[in-house]
């Protein structure tokens, strides 16, 4: 099931690669990321934080910034994939 994101005007181009990624050795599992991801992509389980769908994510880099732990790398999907916004 592909979910659609959340924001309105805003489509998901598929084929992104794993652009969120989260190190269980170095998660807290505090949910800091849980908290501040608009997009619900990001979930705890197991104590830990996993990204359970990269379809919502709206790309803002929240989640990274958050993370005291330096858990989480992240970097933009590559190009033409993603979340697409119209302007207008």
């Amino acid at each position: 099931m592909v979910k659609k994101p959340k924001l309105p005007g805003t489509e998901w181009v598929p084929d992104t690669g794993d652009f969120i990624k989260i190190s269980p050795d170095l998660c807290s599992g505090c949910g800091d990321c849980v908290v501040v991801c608009f997009g619900d992509c990001i979930k705890i389980r197991g104590g830990k934080a996993i990204v359970v769908a990269y379809e919502t994510c709206c790309e803002c880099g929240a989640c990274w910034f958050i993370c005291s732990e330096n858990a989480i790398e992240f970097s933009w999907p590559k190009g033409g994939t993603g979340i697409k916004i119209e302007y207008g």
